[in-house]
C-alpha cells in the first residue's frame, strides 16, 4: 500500500509542478475539509492513513514550488514526515529545525490543532526561501503522529541525533488560531534562553500587539529536540492563560474557529523572528 501511495505522490508531483503555489488560508481551509485537498475528496480528519497520505501528498506538492529539495521520509510502516530543506547562501553546516505536525485525531478536522500550526510554518517556510542571505540551513518538517506520541518528531530528532547533525536550535508550533480575547498573545513553551532572549528581542523591536508569556508544557513536538539535548521551544496560542480553543480534540474544530486575523499577526512575528535568526 505505502508503495503505490508513493507511486502517487510521485506522479502528482510531475503533473501538478506547473499550478500556482497555495497561500496560507488555503492549505488551511483544504487540510480542515472545508474545501477539497483533491478534485475528489474533502477531508474529515487526518487520522486515518488514507487520509494522512492524502494532506501529505498535497502538502509535499506545494512545497516543491519553492522549496525544491523535499522529500516524505517513511520512518514506519504508517508514519511519514514531510521534510523541506532551505540551505544557506554561505558555508555552513549548523541547522535550525522548524516544525509542526499534521496529522489530527479521529473525526476530527483539526482546524487549530494543528492545520494552524501548518498553516502558518508554511507561510514562513515560503519567506525564508525567499530571502537573498541565510547564514544557517534550515529544516521545515511537517510532523506525522504527533497525536499518537510525538512519534513522528521523535523519530526526526533521533534521526538528527544518528547522523550527527549540527543542529543550532528547534523550533515547532502547535496550535495558533484561538484568541478569544482579542490580545494577540501567545505563549513560549520551555524555551531554550537563548531563544527566549531570540523571540522577546524581535516582539521589542517589532512592536510585537500582545503579551507574550513562558510556560512549563511539554506535551507537543518540541519535547523530542529537548530528549535528544538541543534547544527547543514551543510556540501555540494561550493554552496555560485559559485563551485556547473549546473545540480541542472535537469535531466542531472546523475552519471557521479559527481566528484569521490572529493566525497572521503570530505568523507575521514569527517570520521575523527566523529571519533574524538565520541573518544576525
Amino acid at each position: 500500500m505505502y508503495k503505490k501511495a508513493l507511486t502517487i505522490i510521485l506522479l502528482c508531483l510531475l503533473t501538478l509542478a506547473a499550478n500556482a503555489q497555495d497561500d496560507a488560508v488555503t492549505v488551511l481551509k483544504k487540510l480542515t475539509g472545508e474545501a477539497p485537498i483533491k478534485e475528489d475528496l474533502k477531508l474529515t480528519d487526518r487520522y486515518t492513513q488514507e487520509n494522512r497520505v492524502a494532506a501529505a501528498t498535497y502538502l509535499l506538492i506545494e512545497a516543491s514550488k519553492f522549496v525544491p529539495e523535499n522529500r516524505i521520509v517513511r520512518y514506519s510502516e504508517t508514519g511519514m514526515n514531510i521534510v523541506l530543506e532551505i540551505k544557506a547562501t554561505t558555508d555552513s553546516d549548523e541547522w535550525v529545525v522548524l516544525g509542526a505536525h499534521y496529522d489530527s485525531v479521529k473525526n476530527c478536522p483539526g482546524a487549530n490543532d494543528n492545520a494552524s500550526g501548518v498553516a502558518a510554518m508554511y507561510e514562513v517556510a515560503q519567506h525564508l526561501a525567499g530571502l537573498k542571505e541565510r547564514k544557517l540551513n534550515v529544516y521545515v518538517v511537517f510532523f506525522d503522529e504527533e497525536e499518537r506520541g510525538l512519534i513522528g518528531s521523535r523519530n526526526f530528532a533521533k534521526w538528527l541525533k544518528e547522523n550527527d547533525v549540527n543542529v543550532h536550535s528547534a523550533h515547532t508550533i502547535d496550535q495558533m488560531g484561538w484568541d478569544k480575547d482579542g490580545d494577540k498573545g501567545i505563549e513560549l513553551e520551555m524555551p531554550h534562553n537563548d531563544l527566549l532572549y531570540l523571540y522577546e528581542d524581535v516582539a521589542d523591536m517589532n512592536d510585537f500587539p500582545g503579551p507574550i508569556h513562558t510556560t512549563n508544557v511539554t506535551s507537543t513536538d518540541h519535547t523530542a529536540f529537548r530528549e535528544q539535548g538541543y534547544k527547543a521551544i514551543g510556540i501555540t496560542e494561550e493554552y496555560k492563560n485559559r485563551d485556547t480553543t473549546p473545540h480541542y480534540h472535537k469535531s466542531t474544530d472546523t475552519f471557521e474557529t479559527i481566528n484569521l486575523e490572529y493566525l497572521k499577526s503570530t505568523t507575521d512575528y514569527l517570520k521575523k523572528v527566523y529571519e533574524a535568526l538565520l541573518t544576525q
